[in-house]
């Protein structure tokens, strides 16, 4: 754990102490990049926090006045998610700047909903990305309180079952319409299209890669540290994902496509299942640019009748 971790996590363990204080509390664990270690300037850090039943807006505020924190929101339930979130910012720059401290992202989720998604994700194999994501944080976050709850969850996390990991790379493998990127350059040179969808295309590698190597979802904030979790991925994959946006975007189209095809040969190898023939067909489709109306047979003869 580095510096800008140690300290992050010392303020995140006195707050999660104090929702650990309510009987209703089920467990708490400090997650994000604080609990993986390499936090850096920019990071926030994140608490969960597991209820028995679902908290009130007292039980939440309650917690924040206790840590002398400044309140900058307590959202309302967000239904899809099944979440309660409240962002809040502890100490400050200044004793006269409010919410000029660490930014602190706490989410609240039942026992239930935490035990649902689970089985949701490692049981019915759903690649939802969101639900991965609260699954990661439960397998790489440090417990507070409830050890034994989150080492059971962690302990079934551990198994990433392989009909996910086939769900995951079907659910964003096909990349299609990759013929555009000419039509972006020749229209005015939109290259705010051209590397929004590089982007896109950079993102469903990533989660194929995850997919095919078994590791959750947790976002894309941190490039290197996902590159390193992905033991199966293409040769020089970092110095070449990240190129892509340093070259000429034509190079650019070159090496992605590249990356594209690399990724492919991957899931060919370790993933039969997935039909990777039409994935590449989809992928090199080319659509016919039209300098001039096509020869139509129909009407070719309606005119010599």
């Amino acid at each position: 754990m580095n510096p800008a971790s140690r300290w992050r996590f010392e303020i995140a363990q006195n707050i999660g102490r104090l929702y650990a204080a309510n009987p209703h509390v089920a467990a708490v664990l400090i997650g994000g990049s604080t609990a993986r270690g390499h936090a850096d300037r920019f990071s926030d850090t994140e608490i969960g926090v597991f209820w028995h039943q679902p908290p009130t807006e007292s039980e939440r505020r309650v917690v924040i006045d206790q840590a002398g924190a400044d309140l900058i929101r307590l959202y309302p339930f967000f239904g899809d998610e099944q979440v309660w979130c409240d962002d809040f910012m502890v100490g400050r720059t200044k004793p006269d700047q409010p919410k000029s401290g660490l930014l602190v992202e706490v989410a609240h989720h039942t026992v239930d909903f935490m035990r649902g998604t689970l089985k949701a994700v490692l049981q019915d194999h759903n690649p939802d990305e969101l639900k991965q994501n609260l699954i990661a944080g439960v397998l790489n976050g440090i417990p507070v309180v409830g050890e034994e709850l989150l080492r059971q969850w962690k302990a079934q996390a551990a198994e990433y079952p392989k009909e996910l990991s086939i769900a995951v790379v079907k659910r964003h493998a096909q990349i299609d319409h990759f013929w555009r990127w000419q039509m972006w350059l020749e229209r005015d040179d939109n290259r705010m299209m051209l590397y929004q969808f590089f982007t896109q295309v950079q993102q469903k590698i990533l989660h194929v890669l995850l997919g095919i190597n078994r590791e959750y979802y947790f976002g894309f904030k941190w490039l290197d540290v996902i590159i390193e979790r992905l033991e199966t991925r293409p040769e020089n994959f970092a110095k070449r994902l990240k190129r892509v946006y340093h070259v000429d975007p034509t190079k650019g189209v070159q090496l992605l496509t590249e990356l594209v095809e690399d990724t492919y040969d991957l899931v060919e190898t370790h993933l039969p299942e997935v039909d990777v023939e039409w994935l590449r067909r989809v992928f090199r489709y080319q659509r016919p640019i039209l300098d001039q109306a096509p020869y139509i047979n129909s009407i070719e003869r309606k005119r010599h009748e």
